[in-house]
């Protein structure tokens, strides 16, 4: 027998809609002592398609985007930790690693061309995991994700997180910025400031909602580009003024669609993110530029004859990683 606890409402910033994020336990031990648990638990987070969210429903409309999925993980995962498994409210969570890959490509296209409405449902199943335990407190979660739209499974991903002490946090990030500010021989900056790149490229409309520069090619077929961070859509800022995981990752997605449609010739319109793993390096200054560097590989067809183009993208600060991804981009035919 599966028992449903509490079924948590997580509202989407920036939409009309919400989220519910249900506990589904295995046993009723930590259920009935509201313990934390030291085992697996499995959660569904469960809600309607956006239909007017400024970021992920701007665009050709020919897909829904896969960065709803992104966007669930990194919003309950640390909530997940502190709220089932017992973690301290004063340990930060950050990620170290998230993979996705769409299973069934249909069931990520828009009814009709456009974005439909609002009918389809998105469900992301998730089992989490903890790690590394200390004293009955894990120091890490392992998350393992199923997603279904209108109950067709159409994706699997995972994801790893880690849970950071204040003092270790605040060291992390204190390390961080002293790094740069030893080694001025190694700062990168552009040459200038960066212009956007064309929104029609990255699969957007809004100028607001780009966030990578137009990109300059080298003679080994590198494209490297900067992030953008001024001017950009309140959707993917953080509240502290810190670099985002949302905006990292939408940064790595236009990159790789601006690549593939420079190398390859894959409209963007039609394009969407097949796979993605991204492993995160080091925290990011929001205050010092952020270069991406994205190698296109041969375009090839996926197992249902749709051209696709992996691509391997690093972003740097001062010369130092902060995130190595592979992603691969595909067009419907």
């Amino acid at each position: 027998m599966t028992v449903h606890s509490e079924t948590t409402p997580v509202r989407r910033p920036h939409d009309e809609g919400a989220r519910h994020l249900i506990h589904c336990p295995s046993s009723w031990e930590h259920y009935l002592l509201d313990a934390p648990s030291l085992g697996a638990e499995h959660f569904v987070l469960v809600g309607d398609l956006p239909v007017r969210h400024p970021l992920f429903n701007d665009g050709p409309g020919y897909f829904h985007d896969a960065q709803l999925a992104t966007e669930a993980v990194t919003e309950i995962g640390a909530f997940v930790g502190h709220r089932y498994f017992g973690v301290p409210e004063d340990r930060t969570g950050l990620f170290h690693r998230f993979a996705l890959e769409l299973t069934e490509l249909t069931a990520w296209r828009a009814l009709s061309g456009g974005f439909g409405d609002g009918a389809a449902r998105i469900a992301t199943e998730i089992t989490a995991v903890p790690t590394n335990i200390m004293n009955e407190v894990p120091r890490c979660l392992e998350l393992r994700l199923e997603i279904r739209i209108d109950d067709i499974l159409c994706g699997r991903g995972s994801a790893g997180l880690i849970f950071l002490m204040p003092k270790l946090y605040r060291n992390h990030l204190a390390t961080s910025r002293r790094v740069f500010g030893e080694t001025p021989e190694l700062a990168d900056r552009p040459d200038g400031r960066p212009c956007p790149a064309r929104p029609v490229e990255v699969g957007r409309t809004r100028p607001e909602n780009v966030v990578v520069s137009e990109p300059v090619a080298d003679a080994r077929g590198r494209f490297c580009n900067w992030l953008l961070t001024e001017g950009v859509s309140p959707v993917v800022r953080g509240l502290q003024g810190e670099l985002t995981g949302l905006h990292l990752l939408e940064a790595l997605r236009q990159s790789a669609v601006l690549a593939a449609g420079r190398s390859a010739g894959l409209d963007p319109a039609r394009c969407t993110l097949a796979g993605s793993e991204v492993d995160f390096r080091a925290q990011a200054a929001l205050d010092l530029p952020l270069r991406c560097v994205a190698v296109p590989g041969t375009r090839t067809h996926d197992g249902h004859g749709r051209p696709a183009v992996p691509v391997t993208l690093t972003v740097t600060q001062h010369r130092r990683a902060v995130a190595e991804a592979r992603l691969t981009v595909v067009q419907d035919l």
